[in-house]
């Protein structure tokens, strides 16, 4: 601020020595005026002005420090959230667990006390959802394997216990012989008819006990 009053004060100094030092006449001999002697004093130090305007920015522009760069900053490394795995529960089984690959290891088959296959399908006749026309004949016949640990005595009676009875002149309960696991009894074949009522048609059957139920299924056209 003290430089630039000076600088006006000088510039006021150099504009009365301008006005002292201008001459009174133009070239051509006329004679200027106080107005015209204003005006070129007020040109003179507007561009003064300007000048020293100019010169102040380029100084302050040249002083302003240039910020340093900001630097990288390291990104940290993601770290890995460990997440608890669920650890499966094993329920015990109420069966038997007979290991068939010997002492070392192998598969493992759960067995049952009481258990069959009712329907051996190289036997089986007719085959499930064989497909007949109402009055059709056919053949019931089946076979029922002992899966199961336990021998089955003498005496357990196979009964029908729902869907259409399609043997001719009826179904007449079975009685099986004992029966050591892996045993097996043939039931029938027994002549059968298809019934007229079209669609799926099932014949169902239960061993003594409730653990074995084989079955007939056919499809009436």
């Amino acid at each position: 601020m003290l430089k630039k009053t000076r600088f006006v004060m000088i510039i006021l100094a150099a504009t009365l020595l301008l006005s002292a030092c201008l001459p009174a006449t133009n070239a051509d001999g006329t004679t200027i005026d106080a107005t015209q002697a204003a005006a070129m004093i007020e040109t003179a130090v507007s561009q003064a002005l300007n000048a020293q305007a100019t010169q102040l920015a380029a100084n302050a522009a040249a002083a302003t420090p240039v910020p340093a760069l900001p630097t990288n900053t390291a990104i940290p490394a993601a770290t890995a959230t460990l997440v608890p795995t669920i650890t499966p529960v094993v329920l015990a089984s109420p069966t038997a667990v007979v290991n068939t690959g010997g002492s070392g290891g192998g598969t493992t088959v759960q067995t049952y006390a009481l258990a069959c296959d009712e329907g051996v399908s190289s036997s089986k006749q007719p085959y499930d959802l064989t497909e007949l026309k109402a009055g059709d004949s056919f053949d019931i016949r089946f076979t029922i394997v002992n899966t199961g640990t336990d021998t089955w005595p003498a005496g357990y009676d196979l009964i029908h216990t729902s869907g259409t009875d399609m043997v001719n002149g009826g179904y007449t309960p079975v009685q099986l012989g004992e029966m050591v696991p892996g045993a097996s009894h043939t039931v029938g074949p027994y002549d059968a008819t298809a019934p007229s009522d079209s669609g799926r048609q099932v014949m169902g059957f239960k061993l003594e006990g409730g653990f074995c139920f084989p079955y007939i299924a056919i499809i009436v056209k």
